[in-house]
């Protein structure tokens, strides 16, 4: 069953990111980095949807912080609880407690509603525990990414100009093969360390 085979692999790769040596993280999340404000789309982007990184997934603040300083418009997710799975993207002056704070999840998110700009080109960067290299995507489990996706067409087969998605994660979690259903979204592309 598809949910089961989901779930094993999500348990697999938490214990692999868990054993992640700290070192060989800071080093593959500085490469990430430095590929991501070299991407066309980023460069070309004026506003980036990004996620607050927690301790095992890839570190953004090194990119948030960059493209607030570019002058880009920078939105972070905010987990509505009530209605579960539900996400939507409030834009940030800066990482300080006065723009940023624990909330769902105890995930640090947007403490004033700003909503985005949906006329500007824009690039989300989609957090996984899992990729494939043309796009497949094994999430944390609780669909907000591919909700939030398919408000832009996704699962689609085609380029937008002005929306991207980018899936970043580690080089041992880009795989051959994962449980994959018709409604997940797949990002446009993916970004490793190597």
């Amino acid at each position: 069953m598809l949910a089961e085979e989901k779930q094993k692999l999500r348990a697999e790769m938490r214990s692999l990111l868990k054993l992640h040596d700290r070192a060989e993280k800071q080093k593959a999340d500085e490469k990430i980095f430095q590929k991501l404000v070299r991407h066309s789309w980023i460069q070309e982007a004026e506003q980036i949807l990004c996620y607050y990184s927690m301790p095992d997934e890839v570190e953004t603040l090194a990119l948030i912080s960059e493209m607030l300083r570019q002058g880009k418009q920078v939105a972070l997710p905010v987990c509505d609880r009530k209605q579960k799975g539900i996400m939507q993207f409030h834009r940030i002056e800066n990482l300080s407690s006065d723009e940023v704070a624990p909330r769902a999840y105890g995930i640090p998110a947007p403490v004033r509603n700003r909503g985005t700009d949906r006329s500007l080109k824009t690039v989300i960067i989609v957090p996984g525990l899992a990729f494939m290299q043309s796009g497949e995507r094994l999430g944390q489990g609780g669909g907000y990414y591919d909700r939030y996706l398919k408000q832009f067409g996704y699962p689609r087969l085609v380029h937008h100009d002005n929306f991207h998605a980018v899936g970043i994660c580690y080089d041992f979690m880009l795989l051959q093969h994962l449980p994959f259903a018709l409604h997940d979204c797949r990002v446009d592309n993916v970004i490793t360390d190597k």
